[in-house]
């Protein structure tokens, strides 16, 4: 079912790209209106303009670049009116009148004109209109439909150059992690017939499928911002929740395996139990309402923003440094109680090998912060996609049923020996 949805998605992705097309009204004279933000390519783009009408023939669409010097006055005043239509009027850096006038009678049209867009690097564009000077109090409207290209595929020509390539990446670890959970229940199926305790593999499985939800959720919304040049914004914000999930939930099994789930007679505190749930639930709601209040819930142009880069998203962060020391300390203590060296052997390199996973959730944000803005968007996606994969295929490989693997060994030893503490020779190997 699941192969079927990602080729249906595939088939959208790629059949049905067009163009962005991008479609309104102006009904405001003497206010000046958003229209929308894109990211041209180096190698350049077009503003293809299918139809304007208005009943003025001042009636202007007005480009600002991101190198404009009151760019980000625009952005924070993207819908309010602390400057006035004049003011950001004369902010821009282009003008566009379509109209071929004539004589000065309207309602004025203009139809197929296209017009290239050529720079030095991708660069944003911000595109509004506005008629500052009208006159008019009543029976006044215009109407706008131009599309919006850059070079590339089928995918990448539609996408603002901020956003090409996630699409592709989200194909690619969707078919990775449909592999990781079909091999996560295969590994519970045979620990379970050889008689091991398979409930640690089964709950990374869990972790797995959560994430394939959040990247189906991504694709849909790629598929359907292609196709019919609109974005589901309900599938961009529960993707992200779902990823925020999903990884929380991951910090939650690593919490419980540091501390000895399935390997060890000492977990199992109440205490500790109560802790471990509280700091995931904590950064887990935390992460949420920052997400959608500050972020879902900004204008249009500011839906694509690595949340945990921002001042609210610092807060957040602060927890992940907690659950760090949490996590070491944790551990340590939870080895020391330790009286069989496989097992202690264990703690060591599962603490040193996913210290270094969540160690790496503030070094992205920190990557993020320096991260030019017209790049920053698809390179922390990807960098976090590739991040989890590598160290959900490490968890993999640690838990994987094999005769000399150290956990096996353990549960083995375990199954033996009712779980009690062991005392065995050195001379085991992790392999």
């Amino acid at each position: 079912m699941k192969i079927y949805l990602f080729l249906v998605l595939v088939f959208s992705l790629l059949t049905f790209s067009n163009s962005l097309d991008i479609n309104g009204f102006y009904s405001k004279p003497r206010e000046w209106q958003f229209i929308t933000k894109f990211c041209f390519q180096e190698n350049g783009g077009q503003i293809v303009m299918r139809f304007f009408n208005s009943f003025s023939k001042n009636t202007k669409l007005y480009l600002y670049s991101d190198r404009n010097p009151n760019y980000q006055r625009l952005l924070d005043d993207m819908h309010g009116n602390k400057y006035s239509c004049q003011e950001k009027v004369s902010w821009s850096n282009y003008s566009f009148s379509p109209f071929d006038i004539k004589d000065d009678q309207g309602p004025f049209d203009s139809h197929m004109q296209v017009k290239e867009v050529t720079q030095q690097r991708d660069r944003f564009w911000v595109i509004g209109i506005a008629d500052c000077d009208s006159k008019s109090t009543s029976k006044y409207y215009a109407q706008y439909y131009f599309t919006l290209l850059n070079n590339g595929d089928k995918i990448d020509s539609v996408l603002s150059a901020d956003q090409q390539s996630i699409p592709q990446s989200h194909m690619f670890f969707f078919l990775l992690y449909i592999i990781l959970f079909v091999t996560s229940i295969v590994f519970t199926i045979i620990l379970k017939r050889k008689g091991l305790e398979p409930k640690v593999v089964l709950f990374f499985s869990l972790v797995v499928f959560i994430h394939l939800a959040s990247i189906i959720l991504f694709l849909t919304n790629w598929a359907n911002l292609i196709r019919h040049q609109t974005e589901i914004k309900l599938a961009n914000l529960f993707g992200n929740c779902f990823n925020i999930l999903g990884n929380c939930i991951f910090i939650l099994l690593l919490l419980m395996v540091g501390q000895g789930y399935t390997t060890s007679i000492y977990y199992g505190s109440v205490i500790k139990k109560i802790v471990n749930v509280a700091v995931v639930s904590l950064i887990f709601v935390l992460s949420i309402i920052i997400y959608v209040c500050y972020i879902y819930k900004l204008p249009d142009y500011n839906n694509y923003v690595y949340f945990l880069d921002t001042i609210s998203g610092y807060v957040c962060l602060s927890f992940y440094v907690i659950i760090i020391f949490y996590f070491i300390i944790g551990n340590l203590i939870a080895g020391s109680k330790q009286n069989d060296p496989l097992k202690k052997k264990f703690i060591k390199i599962f603490t040193f090998i996913f210290c270094v996973w969540l160690i790496a959730q503030p070094l992205v944000v920190l990557a993020a912060h320096f991260t030019e803005p017209w790049v920053k968007y698809k390179v922390i996606t990807i960098l976090n996609l590739v991040i989890n994969s590598i160290f959900f295929i490490v968890f993999l490989v640690m838990f994987r049923p094999t005769q000399n693997n150290l956990v096996v060994k353990i549960l083995q030893h375990d199954e033996k020996l009712g779980d009690n503490p062991l005392q065995i020779r050195d001379g085991y190997e992790f392999n």
